[in-house]
């Protein structure tokens, strides 16, 4: 559970923080006891999928860079990345500042990958729209689009807010 307190909130907003962390921990239980797991790629090794996943949160890493956050060597890192290229997954472009550095960046099918694997929201709610109501989904899309507007204010806030 996140420290809430050094966030600085009132004890409402904690105990609203807390109770939101807990049902959307019920949520995908529930979701994954009855759609199962993500699907894995069959064409990509765990390692290959971890090395993409990094991509995607952090687009424009370097190859070292991406090997810090998967715990292994340089050369093994330039393979992970060499795969997902071949694959269309990934693609390399030169750094502004030092043409040394090549930066990583997913493709739109890399990201797709990554789209489909955490696609249980939609596989769950596929099997829920039989008992949600029409207000109920529009309570949904007014729920996202209240955390995709703070994401929003968030991301015009500064450059790197996410931790």
């Amino acid at each position: 559970m996140l420290s809430l307190q050094a966030f600085g909130l009132d004890d409402t907003r904690v105990a609203l923080v807390a109770e939101l962390v807990e049902l959307n921990m019920q949520v995908h239980d529930r979701a994954i006891g009855m759609v199962g797991p993500m699907p894995a790629p069959p064409d990509l090794t765990m390692q290959q999928f971890r090395a993409l996943g990094h991509l995607v949160k952090q687009p424009g890493i370097s190859g070292n860079e991406l090997g810090g956050l998967l715990g292994v060597s340089a050369p093994t890192a330039s393979g992970l990345v060499e795969r997902l290229v071949e694959k269309g997954l990934v693609e390399r472009s030169d750094d502004a500042d030092d043409r040394r550095i090549r930066r990583l960046h997913p493709t739109e099918a890399g990201r797709d990958v990554m789209r489909q694997m955490d696609s249980m929201f939609e596989r769950a709610l596929g099997v829920l729209l039989g008992v949600l109501s029409a207000d109920d989904l529009e309570q949904l899309c007014r729920s996202a689009r209240t955390m995709l507007a703070a994401f929003d204010r968030l991301q015009a806030a500064g450059p790197d807010v996410s931790g």
